[in-house]
C-alpha cells in the first residue's frame, strides 16, 4: 500500500496541474485520466481520514474517562461537586490536549478532502463542457 505522504503529494500534484491549465484547454483524455487518478487517490486519503476520526473519538473518550475518574476521586474525598468537577478537568488536561490534537488534524484533513472533492466536481463540469462542444462540432461539420 502507498505511503500516506506520497498520496498527499500526488493529490497536490494533480490539483496544481489542474490549476495551471490554460482557460482554453481541450485535452479531454488528459482531464479524464487525471480525474480518475484524483478519485483513486482520494479514496486512499479517505481511509486515513477515517482512521484519524477514530483516533480523535478514542482520545475524546479517554479525556472523558480521565475527567470522570478524577472527579469521582474528589467527590469521594468530600469535595463539593463543582470543585470536584473542576479538579477532574484540571487533572485530565493531558488527555484533553491529545484529544484536541486529533480534533485539529481531523478538521484539517477534512477541509483538504472537501476541497479535493470540489476540484473533482469542477473537472466533471469541464469534461462535460468539452464533450458537449465536441458533439456540437461533429453536428456542424
Amino acid at each position: 500500500m502507498r505511503e500516506f505522504d506520497e498520496v498527499v503529494q500526488d493529490l497536490d500534484d494533480i490539483i496544481n496541474w489542474y490549476r495551471e491549465l490554460p482557460m482554453d484547454y481541450t485535452g479531454i483524455n488528459d482531464l479524464m485520466y487525471q480525474r480518475i487518478q484524483l478519485v483513486t487517490l482520494l479514496s486512499f486519503y479517505a481511509s486515513e481520514l477515517g482512521q484519524v476520526r477514530i483516533n480523535w473519538k478514542n482520545a475524546e473518550a479517554e479525556t472523558e474517562r480521565s475527567k470522570r475518574e478524577h472527579t469521582k476521586k474528589y467527590l469521594d474525598a468530600g469535595f463539593p461537586m463543582s470543585k470536584a468537577s473542576e479538579l477532574g478537568k484540571f487533572y485530565s488536561v493531558e488527555e484533553y490536549v491529545e484529544e484536541k490534537k486529533w480534533d485539529g488534524l481531523y478538521y484539517q484533513m477534512r477541509l483538504f478532502y472537501d476541497n479535493a472533492t470540489s476540484i473533482i466536481d469542477a473537472m466533471n463540469q469541464h469534461i462535460s463542457n468539452l464533450k458537449r462542444e465536441e458533439q456540437y462540432q461533429k453536428l456542424t461539420d
